[in-house]
């Protein structure tokens, strides 16, 4: 008999399956049109298609570049130090997840996934729309700056609400059995909490830190606010834009847990960026708010 968890997921993958059969079809009508001299379905600039192409591109250079990576170092192996393919082998299906060799391996794909996101922003924002860094919101501005600081300072103390919140609701809709298969799930595979608390101080606590703070809010600041937001509102109304963009943003951390706090923090995020008119601000939000999670995280779990 399946879980309504079972039910739910099952819907989830529908829903994508759909989505991306109805997309696909509104690009085969839009191209049959354009070809025969017609109006298509289609806009040329902030078009629904670019954010499906570029979720996808992102994910593509994603993993296209580990890939290469994973290429060269197996290459290296292979020539260079044979005897450790075995070793490695019998690691893989042994080895904690917590031990920092594993954290070593996941700090070059988040660097990757960054660097698509950045990537991809850039050329749609700057070479298929033509955009300038100030029109984008990248021009350095120091009163945008602190108020993303103090956004994220307070985003970080509302937090915590908003997650035992999503818990209370997850436990209240699927059931004491259910909210417990969903928790170990998540442990498992997508926690980012329970990574950060086996995380012990060291050059790995801190790289992981840098990437966080640094290179995640300003790959996905540039993504999510630059381009996901700015082609969600120059097609929709400015409210549906905000949480539309925050939903997706939500839905790239892959995680029922905590989907509700990401999602406010995601609004925020859209609203201060449009406040300010700087990307800037929105970034150094972001990167405030996840420097301070990591850090409590790492220091409370040590305990």
């Amino acid at each position: 008999m399946p879980t309504l968890l079972d039910i739910i997921l099952l819907l989830l993958l529908m829903a994508y399956a759909a989505t991306q059969i109805g997309v696909l079809t509104v690009w085969g009508i839009h191209t049959y049109y354009v070809r025969r001299g017609m109006q298509g379905l289609l806009a040329e600039r902030w078009s629904f298609l670019d954010l499906w192409i570029g979720f996808h591109l992102a994910l593509l250079l994603t993993f296209a570049s580990l890939a290469v990576i994973a290429a060269f170092v197996g290459f290296l192996l292979v020539f260079f130090a044979p005897h450790y393919i075995r070793a490695l082998q019998q690691a893989f299906h042994t080895i904690d997840r917590d031990t920092p060799l594993v954290w070593a391996v996941l700090l070059p794909f988040l660097l990757m996934q960054n660097a698509a996101f950045v990537s991809v922003a850039i050329w749609y924002l700057l070479g298929k729309y033509r955009l300038s860094t100030g029109e984008l919101g990248l021009s350095w501005n120091w009163q945008a700056v602190r108020k993303g600081a103090l956004w994220g300072g307070l985003a970080f103390l509302i937090t915590p609400l908003v997650e035992l919140l999503s818990l209370g609701v997850l436990r209240l809709v699927l059931g004491a059995s259910a909210f417990q298969r969903l928790m170990d799930w998540e442990k498992q595979t997508v926690a980012l909490d329970a990574f950060l608390k086996s995380l012990q101080p060291g050059a790995i606590a801190l790289a992981f830190v840098l990437v966080v703070a640094v290179a995640a809010p300003i790959g996905e600041e540039l993504f999510f606010r630059g381009f996901v937001f700015n082609v969600l509102r120059n097609r929709l109304h400015f409210t549906s834009a905000v949480w539309l963009s925050a939903a997706l943003f939500a839905l790239l951390h892959a995680s029922v847990k905590n989907f509700l706090p990401i999602l406010v923090i995601g609004v925020l995020l859209a609203r201060l960026y449009a406040r300010t008119r700087s990307l800037w601000s929105s970034v150094v939000m972001h990167g405030t708010f996840n420097f301070l999670y990591a850090l409590a995280t790492i220091v409370l779990g040590g305990r």
